[in-house]
């Protein structure tokens, strides 16, 4: 008979705790993670509220600080780094985060031409009738 406490290995039973990235996770992590977090968005949220720099510039200074933020969440939260272990699990985010933003920029580029697309032409004598939004 086997012990209870290694487990069976033709059966063997998991154990979150002793999992290998539970294992790597820590409070300094999550705690400066959240933090930095809090922080980074409170930043974002000034920095449209004031509206003290270009539209252009403004998406650009919020854009990057969502690069920074979602780096820094994954070091910090996942624990994604270059090691052999969690090599692959960063190569998939990278090769998957420019597919997540081509299709929230698709949509928004759907939406915004939605109108000239599949609305019909004013024609003369015949007034477009008004929208929810008029």
């Amino acid at each position: 008979m086997t012990d209870p406490r290694q487990g069976d290995p033709h059966h063997p039973e998991p154990d979150p705790l002793r999992h290998a990235e539970v294992q790597q996770a820590g409070s300094v992590g999550y705690i400066s993670g959240y933090v930095l977090t809090v922080v980074l968005l409170g930043v974002a949220l000034l920095l449209s509220e004031q509206r003290g720099m270009q539209p252009q510039a403004l998406l650009i200074a919020i854009s990057g600080l969502a690069i920074f933020l979602l780096i820094a969440q994954c070091m910090l939260f996942f624990g994604l780094d270059v090691t052999r272990y969690n090599i692959w699990k960063s190569v998939s985010l990278v090769l998957t985060v420019p597919l997540f933003i081509l299709s929230i920029g698709l949509t928004v580029w759907m939406f915004h031409s939605l109108n000239h697309l599949m609305m019909l032409p004013e024609m003369p004598g015949m007034p477009l009738q008004p929208t929810l939004l008029q």
